[in-house]
């Protein structure tokens, strides 16, 4: 048995070191993969405002193919903010597939009930769930209100996708706001910026107000710097969900441009999908790109952000797969241990994790147990691969 267990093994852990590449040859999306680094601090020199204080910043890589995404969220923790801080520009910014297009340093900030998101310490940056799809939450605590930002990447889809959800801690559900920052194609003064919605084409500078329910997508593009001119990457995309949406405006300036929406009265969640790094010239890229709007929104409104592995399915493939495993490795008493053990342990973590109530301690025990799950799989795996 044991050749035979070897071949079979070696050929499994092959599958694992070049799934990329087998992907590619049949055709198929590789596995979305996503981490998240420490926040780590940053020397900000003569930042106006806030000379030589301390700052963190974040990353999170959502790595899928066909496009994969960088996001960072960036911010003073100087102690004169203490307890709070403030991200400097923006909250949350999106550093690839390129710097340009949605703001690298600050692309997505909420508010709620006039109060910014921005002025609040982040309580967790955090990878959630890799493989079938990817996603990562952002997680803010506000005197009204907890927020979660989540974003999705789906292998063989290009968007990337974001739910802005808040859990309210009283009774008053507050207004949510979300404001979506860019600068199309390239970082340029005085450019001739456009603002294109279903109904309208927006020229710099001007500002509008949308009709929520028929304006729910906009493509941003510079009519000078298109794809190649003067480094210039092309434009960018997004769609909203318009039966969460209140009210909307579009802000097109000769720099900078900002898409801003606000939540139906008592509405808890705002969705969104964003397209960049499409490197398509204007004239291909709007009509790309209203092709793709109305699958996409289908797909968007039907997404459950909710965490895979948080769900009862994913532990019970996971506990089907440790028993197979630890039935057919003879000695393997001391990982059956340890996989009772942490399975004990999530039993009792899992009604703190369930609901809109945010137990942070409990979500982080949980997601550290599943991966030290995990760790313990890959090793007994490697101990049935290697057994007589």
């Amino acid at each position: 048995m044991r050749p035979l267990r070897l071949m079979c093994g070696v050929a499994w852990a092959a599958l694992l070191c070049a799934a990329g590449a087998i992907g590619a040859d049949e055709g198929q999306p590789r596995p979305a993969l996503v981490s998240v680094g420490p926040g780590k601090p940053q020397n900000i020199g003569a930042y106006p405002g806030h000379e030589y204080h301390r700052t963190k910043k974040w990353i999170a890589h959502l790595r899928n193919d066909p496009i994969s995404y960088a996001l960072q969220h960036w911010a003073c923790y100087d102690k004169s903010h203490a307890p709070q801080a403030i991200a400097l520009e923006g909250q949350i910014g999106m550093m690839g597939p390129e710097g340009e297009n949605w703001y690298q340093n600050g692309f997505l900030n909420f508010s709620l009930d006039g109060q910014q998101g921005r002025n609040f310490a982040i309580k967790s940056v955090r990878a959630l769930d890799s493989g079938s799809r990817g996603s990562c939450e952002f997680l803010w605590e506000l005197p009204q209100a907890w927020v979660r930002v989540r974003f999705m990447v789906i292998p063989g889809q290009e968007p990337l996708y974001c739910s802005v959800r808040q859990m309210p801690k009283g009774d008053k559900v507050p207004l949510l706001r979300v404001g979506a920052t860019c600068y199309p194609s390239k970082y340029a003064h005085s450019a001739p910026r456009v603002g294109l919605t279903p109904l309208q084409s927006v020229k710099a500078p001007k500002k509008v107000q949308l009709d929520p329910a028929k304006e729910w997508w906009v493509i941003f593009y510079d009519e000078k710097y298109d794809l190649g001119v003067e480094g210039a990457v092309g434009g960018c995309g997004a769609i909203a969900a318009p039966g969460l949406v209140g009210s909307a405006e579009l802000n097109v300036g000769s720099y900078g441009c900002t898409w801003t929406l606000a939540a139906r009265p008592g509405g808890r969640e705002l969705r969104f999908a964003f397209w960049s790094g499409l490197r398509r010239k204007n004239a291909e890229l709007i009509p790309y790109l209203r092709g793709q709007f109305p699958a996409t929104l289908k797909r968007l409104e039907g997404l459950d952000f909710a965490v895979q592995r948080f769900r009862e399915e994913g532990l019970a493939a996971l506990r089907a797969e440790f028993r197979k495993y630890l039935a057919e490795t003879p000695g393997s008493g001391e990982e059956r241990q340890a996989f009772d053990t942490a399975l004990a342990k999530l039993n009792v973590l899992r009604p703190r994790i369930s609901g809109d109530k945010i137990n942070l301690q409990a979500e982080e025990e949980y997601l550290t147990t599943l991966e030290q799950l995990d760790s313990l799989l890959w090793k007994l795996k490697m101990r049935w691969l290697f057994a007589d």
